[in-house]
């Protein structure tokens, strides 16, 4: 029988988790994960939620899934009618599937396609949720997703959790060192301990059934942490994610930690390859396996994007082990700050000190020598053979994508809806 399925994402942590080297918090479960299974170096196609998650269950760049912006509320953004996600691909070999708590890829999350569909936020419900599907029928494998509310902001800017500080604070390179930041930090790291104390009841669930070694276990994260300069930009703060698999007797196993970039595009193709379902013809990622092997070196490009969140935000752009290239196409704020950030401690220390201020036409950095993006190199005669190569092939894979943006400016659904309305 092929694994069973336990894919774990959690909101706006980005790479913030002791496995990929945060030292001030605490996540002894993620760590056995990691130290037992394999540790990518992963990003995500898009810094916002929905389009991160609509990426991940179907294998495809948000401007091809139709996921371009958020789907609650308003915002109003949806799958095509004829993607496929992780449940109905997995269907096709004999796999029930369940999903428990924050879903976020499609208008109406009953459309992923899941046998048991439960939106409770509480830890508690969860647990007994999955506890219960699992038990439920043994005579066939399971795929099971939970979407943790960790560790977004709650109410009041803040991460509703109990600071943690036990071990310091890390303060990101691009935040201000500062007592206001430092206080959010605290309070993030406190909520990030907590997500991962909730992992470990979802692994005690295995264990106890003995199905630990018998069942792929996902951790993902979606995008960057919601910190100014993260969340919602094409920096790497905010495309930076953590993805851990771990599964004993395949390549996903032994600690394995390869430095290749990977993409929450290739969830889907990996789960395909251990699964034999059927795949579909458009992906656009590929298996992790050979990766976490070492047969294959993992990508030399990375193509990131983002269209709307609070607002229209169009960039598309492309990550190499070296450069970084982003092409603006609208005028606007620099770096966009969401509202649940806007009240932040982090975001009071910085106001005034953004830069960029507003969007210019192309950004470039060299991440070997500009780690924290500061220096814009676009413009510059050294790099204009670079910057111009970087561009076309972002163009490039625009076109192969069938990318709307090509096309010209590309109308939110509210906009859509509205225009129906008053022609009506």
């Amino acid at each position: 029988m092929p694994p069973n399925v336990l894919i774990i994402t959690t909101h706006d942590t980005g790479r913030f988790i002791q496995p990929y080297g945060v030292t001030t918090v605490e996540t002894p479960h993620l760590n056995r994960l990691a130290a037992e299974g394999a540790r990518f170096n992963a990003y995500t196609t898009a810094p916002q939620c929905s389009p991160s998650r609509a990426s991940l269950t179907t294998g495809r760049y948000p401007h091809a899934n139709g996921t371009m912006g958020l789907t609650h509320r308003d915002f109003r953004w949806d799958l095509h009618p004829g993607e496929r996600t992780i449940p109905q691909i997995l269907r096709t070999v004999g796999y029930r599937s369940g999903h428990w708590g924050v879903e976020h890829a499609a208008r109406d999350p009953r459309r992923i396609g899941n046998d048991v569909l439960d939106e409770t936020r509480d830890i508690k419900a969860i647990v007994t949720g999955v506890s219960q599907f699992i038990d439920a029928d043994d005579s066939c494998p399971f795929v099971v997703q939970v979407g943790f509310g960790e560790t977004h902001r709650v109410g009041g800017h803040g991460f509703g959790g109990q600071p943690y500080d036990a071990n310091g604070i890390t303060v990101p390179p691009y935040l201000v060192d500062a007592p206001d930041t430092r206080d959010d930090l605290a309070d993030f790291q406190g909520c990030v301990n907590r997500a991962d104390a909730y992992i470990g009841r979802l692994l005690a669930i295995l264990e106890d059934r003995g199905l630990l070694d018998q069942t792929l276990v996902l951790y993902v994260g979606d995008h960057g942490i919601a910190f100014p300069r993260a969340k919602c930009t094409l920096y790497d703060p905010g495309i930076e994610i953590s993805l851990i698999a771990h599964l004993p007797g395949s390549p996903l196993s032994g600690g394995a930690a390869p430095g290749g970039m990977v993409s929450n595009l290739d969830v889907v193709p990996t789960l395909i390859e251990l699964t034999g379902a059927e795949a579909p013809s458009d992906l656009h990622g590929t298996s992790l396996l050979p990766v976490a092997a070492g047969t294959s070196p993992g990508y030399d490009e990375i193509f990131i994007e983002k269209t709307y969140h609070s607002y229209y935000d169009p960039m598309r752009g492309l990550r190499t082990n070296r450069w970084k290239y982003i092409r603006n196409f609208e005028t606007g704020l620099g770096v966009e700050i969401p509202s649940d950030i806007a009240g932040s401690g982090a975001y009071r220390d910085l106001a005034g000190r953004m830069d960029p201020s507003h969007h210019v036409e192309v950004e470039l950095f060299d991440l070997r020598a500009d780690p924290n993006e500061q220096t814009n190199l676009a413009g510059h005669p050294e790099t204009a053979a670079i910057q111009a190569e970087l561009g076309a092939r972002v163009i490039d894979w625009m076109r192969a994508t069938g990318d709307p943006l090509l096309e010209g400016p590309v109308t939110s659904p509210f906009y859509r809806d509205t225009i129906s309305e008053i022609s009506a």
